[in-house]
C-alpha cells in the first residue's frame, strides 16, 4: 500500500536556504552586478533578499572559502578585486585540471563529438553577445568532460571556472570585445576523432591560453590607468 501523498511531499528534498542565497550572490558577482572590491552591507542585503542574517552569513563565509569574497575584522565582507597575478595563477591550474579530467573521461563517442561541434557552432554565431558566449563556452567544456567520473575534480574545475568568469566578464564589459576560442574547440574535437588524446590536451591548453592572452595586457592597462 502506497504512502499518503502528504507524507511523500515531506520527503521532497529542499536545498538549504544558505545554498539558495549563495547561488543568488554568486550569480550577481559573476555578472558583475556586485563589482570587484565592493563592500557587502549585510543588513541591506538581508533585507533585500528577505532572509535573516544567519543564513546570509553562512553563504558569505562559503563564498569566502571558494575565493570570491574576502573579510576583515570590523569591516565585514567584500568582493575580491581582480588582479593579473590571480589570472596568471588561475588559468594554468584550469588547463592542467581540465586536461586531467579529459584523460579520466574515457572514450568519447561520435554522438558527443557531434554535440561538441553543435555547441561550437552556436558559439560562433553568438560572438557579439558576451553573456551568451560565456554560457555556450561553459556548456562546450561541460560536454567535453561529461564522461569524467571524478566528481571532486569536476567540482573544483567548476569553482575555478567561476573565478575565471569574473575576469572575462569584466574584460568584455570594459573593452566591448568578446573572447572567442572556437578554433581551439575545433582542434580539440579533431584530435579526439583521431584518437590523439595528447594533441587534444594541448589544444585544450591553447584554448585557455587565448583568454589569458586577452587578459594580461588588459590588466596592464588597468594598472597603468590607476597609477
Amino acid at each position: 500500500m502506497g504512502k499518503p501523498a502528504a507524507e511523500d511531499s515531506l520527503r521532497i528534498p529542499r536545498a538549504p536556504l544558505r545554498s539558495e542565497i549563495r547561488r543568488i550572490l554568486l550569480d550577481r558577482i559573476l555578472q558583475g552586478l556586485i563589482p570587484p572590491g565592493t563592500s557587502i552591507n549585510e543588513s541591506e542585503l538581508s533585507a533585500s533578499l528577505g532572509v535573516s542574517r544567519t543564513p546570509l552569513r553562512e553563504a558569505l563565509l562559503g563564498l569566502e572559502r571558494e575565493g570570491f569574497l574576502t573579510s576583515e575584522a570590523g569591516r565585514g565582507f567584500s568582493v575580491l578585486p581582480l588582479t593579473l597575478r590571480d589570472a596568471e595563477e588561475l588559468y594554468p591550474i584550469l588547463w592542467t585540471l581540465e586536461g586531467a579530467a579529459l584523460e579520466a573521461s574515457g572514450a568519447i563517442d561520435p554522438e558527443r563529438l557531434a554535440e561538441l561541434r553543435a555547441v561550437n557552432g552556436e558559439l560562433k554565431r553568438a560572438d557579439r553577445d558576451a553573456a551568451e558566449t560565456l554560457r555556450l563556452d561553459r556548456q562546450w567544456h561541460d560536454v567535453l568532460l561529461r564522461g569524467c567520473g571524478n566528481a571532486r575534480l569536476l567540482a573544483l574545475i567548476d569553482t575555478l571556472k567561476d573565478q575565471a568568469r569574473r575576469s572575462e566578464t569584466a574584460y568584455m564589459k570594459c573593452s566591448g570585445r568578446v573572447i572567442l576560442s572556437t578554433q581551439q574547440h575545433e582542434e580539440v574535437v579533431k584530435a579526439l576523432e583521431r584518437g590523439d588524446r595528447t594533441a587534444a590536451r594541448l589544444e585544450l591548453e591553447r584554448n585557455w591560453r587565448v583568454s589569458l592572452e586577452f587578459l594580461v595586457p588588459w590588466f596592464g592597462r588597468r594598472s597603468g590607468s590607476t597609477s
